[in-house]
């Protein structure tokens, strides 16, 4: 985890998470679920698995996960193009390396500490 980058990506997380995820004034309560389990899919699946199975185009909650790593990467290289997470890990094979992966975790961890600002209910 680099703290600094974490620090960083917080107020941005917490802008997205007001813009995106609040509804009727607080946050499904199922996304800090998603949050917490995310970390750990990456460390026992590898990060392509974690990412394609919570981009499923089913299941809409985890694609909004996905959407903001994506805006909180962007933040952070602001080159990128992909459109989806999952395209932007498989469309440069440089993008696949160590950095990348720590990048993706500190977003995550940026998010479930900028959740917990928020109000979360059951929905």
């Amino acid at each position: 985890m680099n703290k600094a980058r974490v620090q960083r990506l917080i107020p941005k997380a917490m802008e997205y998470i007001q813009k995106h995820l609040v509804t009727n004034g607080a946050v499904p309560k199922v996304y800090q679920g998603y949050l917490a389990s995310f970390g750990p899919s990456v460390i026992s699946s590898g990060l392509s698995m974690a990412i394609a199975f919570n981009s499923d185009t089913d299941k809409t909650d985890k694609n909004r996960m996905m959407d903001m790593f994506l805006y909180l990467i962007k933040t952070e290289m602001p080159d990128i193009k992909a459109s989806t997470l999952l395209e932007f890990i498989n469309q440069d094979s440089n993008y696949k390396d160590y950095f990348v992966k720590h990048l993706i975790l500190d977003a995550n961890i940026a998010s479930k500490l900028a959740i917990r600002t928020f109000t979360l209910k059951d929905m």
